[in-house]
């Protein structure tokens, strides 16, 4: 089937998703979702759901395809690529073909995956774009880096991203069925949320899209003390460092360098079984308002997760409370700052002694899903060997020692 170029394209913003680049083309086109998505050859029309996008083109494409959607949106091959999850592998290991290996973009919705493919974080500002003439008509990007957990804040505007939309409570960006919520709807700006309104419309009893406008809803910034705001946006700005193209290639962890896609992929683990054993790691946390606020969701988690299957399963229901992403990104980021100071330890022996009360607890808790975790593929082999289940370099290339440079002292 061929399909025709747009009539009017755009040129993607800086670190656009897909989804984001649809909504905007379709607002400049005068046009729905749907009908962009067609034009560029998106439509699954073999598939079980004719006519939906793929939720998981999001991460990646085929290359005929990817080929073919260029072409219709006047895109170089390299531009369409860009909008996808799957090129942030080389830095975030966790959706990395290398490090974590995955044969279908289906798996990178799994809790152990660490990525949002379904719903999006945002920045209100951000989403509000620049002043230039094509800001003001469509708004700012809905960034990928907004899907990886590891992004809870927005270093340019110094707060905490949003997860939800303040009115309907729906998370950001959430499709019931395919990519888009409400495709086929042609009046809805890039920025409105498009989720279904919790209440009706008066005298029909049915419900209508919500619409509020997520540029212009109130920031998350108060914490309750500038400290912990300061420390969250610190942490922040060097996860940013380490994603960035022209970052680290190399960075601590337990002692070693390792690949920055690889201390990603630590960083969760350890941060998994920090939350896991509290408040066995309570006393990391850097300020008493952000243990605070792990302990509200770590309280809620735990029980959560010992919820178990009916019939003979021993395993617990709700095991993955624990294994997913946190909720908030208060709390997001309060735990990654744990993980972070666990993992940046000068030597191996005393991050052994940091980690492993976290990783018995988590153990008495679950035993086969937490030796499950610290094997994780791709986790480093300095980790590894901390944990005590290394059975040879999970890398293959030569370990190095990490000398502590001037910012740790």
């Amino acid at each position: 089937m061929t399909h025709r170029r747009l009539s009017r394209s755009l040129d993607p913003l800086d670190d656009e998703t897909l989804v984001g680049f649809l909504l905007r083309l379709a607002r400049h086109n005068g046009t729905t979702p749907a009908q962009i998505a067609s034009r560029m050859g998106l439509m699954d029309e073999m598939s079980a759901a004719p006519g939906v996008v793929s939720p998981w083109l999001l991460a990646d494409m085929d290359k005929p395809r990817l080929v073919r959607a260029a072409r219709a949106a006047d895109l170089t091959v390299a531009e369409a690529g860009k909008l996808l999850l799957a090129p942030m592998g080389h830095r975030y290991g966790l959706v990395s073909h290398l490090y974590r290996p995955w044969t279908s973009p289906q798996q990178l919705g799994r809790p152990n995956r660490w990525v949002f493919m379904r719903t999006s974080q945002y920045c209100p500002p951000c989403l509000a774009g620049d002043d230039g003439p094509l800001g003001r008509l469509y708004g700012g990007a809905w960034k990928r880096a907004w899907r990886l957990p590891v992004v809870f804040a927005c270093s340019r505007h110094q707060q905490l991203l949003s997860r939800t939309c303040p009115k309907c409570r729906a998370p950001a960006q959430f499709a019931p069925n395919g990519l888009i919520a409400r495709p086929g709807t042609e009046d809805l700006h890039p920025t409105q949320c498009r989720a279904t309104s919790p209440a009706p419309q008066t005298g029909t009893g049915r419900r209508s899209v919500c619409g509020t406008d997520l540029a212009s809803v109130r920031s998350l910034r108060a914490l309750g003390d500038e400290d912990s705001l300061g420390m969250l946006l610190a942490l922040q700005h060097r996860l940013d460092t380490l994603l960035s193209s022209d970052g680290p290639q190399r960075v601590n962890s337990c002692g070693q360098l390792v690949p920055v896609a690889q201390y990603f992929i630590d960083l969760r683990v350890v941060a998994t079984l920090v939350l896991a054993s509290w408040p066995e790691a309570s006393g990391f946390a850097a300020t008493r308002a952000l243990a605070q606020a792990i302990g509200r969701e770590a309280e809620q988690r735990l029980r959560d997760s010992r919820r178990r299957t009916s019939g003979a399963s021993k395993r617990p229901y709700g095991i993955n409370s624990l294994l997913s992403p946190l909720e908030s990104p208060l709390t997001m980021g309060a735990v990654l700052g744990i993980a972070e100071r666990i993992l940046d330890g000068r030597e191996k022996q005393w991050t052994r002694m940091a980690v492993g009360p976290l990783y018995g607890s988590a153990l008495a808790l679950h035993r086969d899903t937490f030796l499950e975790l610290a094997r994780l593929p791709g986790t480093s082999s300095a980790l590894q060997e901390v944990l005590g289940v290394a059975k040879g370099p999970a890398d293959s290339s030569s370990p190095e020692p990490y000398i502590r440079g001037p910012r740790n002292g």
